[in-house]
């Protein structure tokens, strides 16, 4: 029997216009949401926190010097700075520079952000290729801002990332969020695409470094195919406002070897709770038709009408495997959810 695990997905929002200021490598940082310049000298302090689903910021710590692994959350790992590392887990200093989740490794302890701030890394990678998707938008939002107000979210950190597809931006105060954090990905020729990339503590707060460094960016034209084909189908052609994708919400997904990142066909994604789902799960075929069987040879599915943050899971060769995710929909969105087969 493989063991499944996957990595949620939380909201996706209507990309807000860059602002802020240039960092040393051409991307932008900004305040997470939540916060005013109430000296006008551009500090910033914590608004009232009302419970509205923004992103704020705490203060910093007492000692102004910056985070040490006696402060700061998600620190407290074995390696070194400078040594490898393929999670934030594996750091003492609770971040780890890797631009990808699978394979595992090859990513670099590096130094705690000063005050427990938050640095946020990730690289972004084409859905329908899996290349590096470089020159892309990326807004981090709060999940549940995002999902219940995508138009006027406002960024946590946003930027662009480089010839590589790399993004690396640290908050300038430690973000409080509740739900969950995203990145919303958009560019020239993509659809905005929501992947989730961090989960809060117990507090609301949350760890020096994020989990999930692979995000995705989801092609115009691919959604545009994709959805063509799926207005053949006769239990989702007579359904209203499920189609096109992206433009009405809906969530396309990936299941992967969470060794190598393979792909991996013959796999059957089924909500937990089957008799109260109104959701429709469709499997790309290696003939470009879809199917409602299991995965072609691309991993590739789509659930279409998903419950509010609907939890599925994977069966391989008829066998129920553990591991969940998370999915969810918003029109002007397309969301991503990756399960990991192990």
């Amino acid at each position: 029997m493989k063991n499944i695990s996957s990595l949620g997905l939380f909201a996706g929002l209507l990309l807000a216009v860059p602002t802020g200021c240039s960092g040393d490598d051409g991307t932008t940082s900004t305040t997470a949401a939540g916060t005013d310049d109430t000296a006008g000298d551009g500090s910033e302090t914590p608004t009232d926190g009302a419970d509205d689903g923004a992103s704020e910021t705490a203060g910093p710590s007492d000692d102004s010097s910056g985070g040490t692994p006696g402060e700061c959350p998600g620190i407290g790992g074995a390696g070194e700075v400078g040594g490898e590392c393929g999670a934030p887990g594996d750091c003492a200093s609770g971040v780890c520079l890797v631009f990808a989740d699978v394979p595992a490794g090859g990513g670099e302890c590096v130094e705690t952000p000063a005050d427990c701030n938050t640095r946020v890394i990730g690289g972004v990678y084409d859905f329908e290729t899996g290349g590096r998707a470089g020159g892309t938008n990326v807004v981090v939002a709060a999940a549940l801002q995002a999902a219940t107000g995508p138009a006027t979210a406002t960024p946590i950190v946003e930027g662009v990332t480089d010839g590589d597809g790399h993004f690396d931006v640290t908050s300038e105060m430690p973000i409080m969020a509740q739900i969950g954090i995203v990145a919303l990905v958009s560019g020239d020729g993509f659809y905005l695409t929501a992947t989730g990339i961090a989960s809060p503590n117990d507090d609301s707060s949350y760890d020096v470094g994020n989990p999930t460094h692979q995000w995705w960016a989801v092609p115009t034209g691919a959604l545009t195919a994709w959805s063509d084909a799926l207005a053949m189908d006769a239990e989702i052609g007579a359904l209203e406002g499920v189609l096109p994708l992206g433009d009405e919400g809906g969530v396309v997904g990936l299941t992967r070897d969470g060794a190598t990142g393979d792909a991996v066909g013959g796999a059957v994604v089924v909500p937990e709770d089957p008799d109260g789902s109104s959701a429709i799960v469709r499997y790309l075929q290696d003939d470009d038709t879809w199917g409602p069987d299991a995965t072609g040879s691309s991993g590739i599915f789509v659930i279409i009408n998903p419950s509010l943050a609907e939890e599925f899971h994977v069966e391989v060769d008829g066998a129920t495997v553990s591991g969940t995710g998370t999915a969810g929909s918003a029109s002007g969105a397309i969301f991503t959810l990756i399960m990991n087969v192990e």
